[in-house]
């Protein structure tokens, strides 16, 4: 198995594990697409042996911002809208 495979299964269970965690809360969508923003920021910017570590932090961060938002917060994902 190769390092990027690892670094892929382990992204994927973090999207898992996130979505078991927000599901309730968050439009499967919109996860979705954090998980999908967050991957891109990060890929080649982050030594991939840390890319799961921030991967998970940055995406939980960010679906807690939309958990936690009101009127006077603006969220800065491209393509999310919290219904």
């Amino acid at each position: 198995m190769t390092a990027q495979c690892t670094i892929t299964d382990e992204i994927g269970e973090i999207g898992v594990w996130l979505m078991g965690e927000f599901g309730g809360r968050v439009p499967a969508a919109v996860i979705s697409r954090v998980l999908n923003a967050s991957k891109r920021d990060l890929e080649g910017r982050i030594d991939p042996e840390e890319l799961g570590e921030m991967f998970h932090t940055l995406c939980r961060f960010r679906l807690q911002r939309i958990v936690a938002s009101d009127d006077r917060i603006t969220i800065k994902i491209p393509g999310t809208r919290v219904p």
